[in-house]
């Protein structure tokens, strides 16, 4: 009786070592690859008007709290397809301030923030400027006046694809 007995394979042709290793082998490469991602690229600056005091965040409320004082409102109307901005400045102030701050906020990203200046058109509450880029997400707006001495916000969400009218009151 002639029996041809082949030898087994060698380690590395085993089809059952790859079943394993395979699955290990990939989460080694993956995991490489997002820790190269997590300390090669920089976190967002989050931008609220808060501090940290040893373990509680205390909100600094005094310039809504001057808005609310002044009755500050304002009228917004964005065109993003021209990209005009348009804003109706109404409240008890002595004089209008000549340029405005408007902050357009995105909410992750702070490469999609835009710091917009609003020129008074009128010397009355009327301002103009222009969009620097286009909107796609949600956006948190805050407009101040140069010296920061008061600040009104809101908070827009698509779709920004005809004009848009937003009434910004102090929060």
């Amino acid at each position: 009786m002639n029996t041809h007995v082949t030898p087994p394979a060698p380690w590395f042709k085993q089809p059952w070592l790859w079943f394993i290793l395979a699955p290990l082998i990939a989460v080694f490469i993956y995991a490489s690859i997002f820790m190269y991602i997590a300390v090669t690229t920089s976190d967002g600056v989050v931008k609220e008007d808060y501090y940290k005091i040893a373990r509680g965040m205390n909100i600094d409320t005094s310039r809504a709290d001057r808005a609310r004082e002044l009755d500050l409102n304002a009228d917004l109307r964005l065109d993003t397809l021209t990209g005009d901005i348009n804003l109706r400045l109404s409240g008890v102030l002595d004089t209008f301030p000549e340029q405005l701050h408007l902050n357009i906020i995105h909410p992750t990203h702070q490469k999609y923030d835009q710091l917009l200046t609003l020129r008074s058109v009128d010397g009355k509450g009327l301002y103009a400027g222009s969009l620097e880029g286009a909107m796609s997400s949600k956006r948190y707006l805050s407009l101040s006046p140069l010296d920061e001495s008061w600040q009104l916000r809101q908070e827009i969400v698509p779709p920004f694809n005809e004009q848009l009218r937003y009434s910004m009151i102090p929060q």
